[in-house]
Order: structure tokens, then sequence, then C-alpha cells
């Protein structure tokens, strides 16, 4: 397995597009500020450069919880009270509006 890695990363083999970083492009359009305090100096390219090593590593740090989950995936979403509610004909018990009565349909077939 070992013997294959080299092969595999090679760089002949896979050729990978250089994308130019956000600091490298921040560099060539901003001049270099310094901003001297004693004692510190920070560069606005550097500054950018550690925001965005900030964004590449944003990912969650531990497994989220079943509850929290599901938590987040019913919120508002509970059932809905029934509001289409009326007497059956036939026998007078509460059936649901263009639906057949359970009342009814159980005596038909017995």
């Amino acid at each position: 397995m070992a013997a294959l890695l080299p092969r595999i990363a090679s760089p002949a083999l896979l050729p990978i597009p250089r994308l130019p970083s956000l600091a490298g492009i921040a560099s060539r359009l901003l001049p270099t500020l310094g901003i001297a305090l004693p004692g510190i100096s920070i560069t606005i390219p550097t500054l950018l450069d550690d925001i965005w090593e900030g964004v590449l590593r944003a990912v969650p740090k531990n497994k989220v919880s079943h509850s929290r989950k599901r938590m987040r995936q019913l919120a508002n979403k509970g059932l809905k009270d029934v509001n289409s509610l009326c007497q059956c004909p036939g026998c007078g018990a509460p059936k649901r509006m263009h639906r057949l009565c359970q009342n009814c349909l159980e005596g038909a077939y017995k």
C-alpha cells in the first residue's frame, strides 16, 4: 500500500490546477498596510489569510445527538387540527367530510 501512495500522489499523474489564494489576490490588489503598535505589527494580507484558514476549517466538533437533530428537523411541523368534521347521515357519528363513515363501513362488512 505504501508503494502505491507515491505513484498516486505524483503531480505527473494528477495535474491539479493551482488556484490563487485569497491572501495572494489581496496582496496584489491592496498595498501591504502595516498597523504599527508598540511591539505589534499586523499586515492586512496575513489577517485575511488567517480568516480564510478559519473558514476552511469550519466543521462541527462533535456529533449532533439524535434528539437535537430531530428537534431541528421537526420544528413547526407538528400535527394540525382537523376542522372538516360533520355528522354521518346514516348513523349520526362524527366523520370527516367527503370520507366514508367508519362505523357504517364496519357494519357493512359484518
